[in-house]
């Protein structure tokens, strides 16, 4: 009676897995690594500001930017997308970047502060902190 009944735990327990991964409700791997890489970007702009944000990156020396990572944040994110299409224009070189590319296909053409105003309605925990930072009262 006991296997039956923790048979049937585990199928109960691997439903509700997949059903909370179905709906969201659990980070994806990628997921998980856009959220990982928010992180190392923010913790160089507590100290960095705008700059650190949009500044050429260099991984290997712990140098975290939006544009790490080959520009990925800049096409996974539309919020980062928006953030980096409305700061980091000015920043020299960041023109012609892979982010600034990936970035402006993300929008779609949208301008970036109505698009960094929609997205900031719903951004959360270290995304929120960095739109926070970057353009306070958005």
């Amino acid at each position: 009676m006991k296997s039956v009944q923790s048979v049937f735990r585990r199928i109960v327990v691997l439903l509700l897995l997949v059903l909370c991964t179905s709906l969201g409700l659990v980070a994806t791997p990628a997921q998980a690594g856009v959220l990982d890489q928010i992180e190392q970007v923010y913790s160089s702009v507590k100290t960095g500001g705008k700059e650190a944000f949009c500044r050429k990156a260099n991984v290997a020396s712990g140098s975290f930017s939006v544009r790490s990572f080959d520009g990925t944040l800049c096409s996974n994110s539309r919020t980062i997308a928006a953030l980096s299409q409305y700061v980091c224009p000015s920043i020299a070189d960041f023109s012609g970047s892979s982010c600034d590319s990936k970035g402006k296909n993300k929008l779609g053409g949208a301008d970036p502060l109505t698009a960094l105003k929609e997205e900031a309605k719903s951004a959360a925990g270290t995304t929120k902190l960095l739109i926070n930072k970057l353009v306070p009262g958005v």
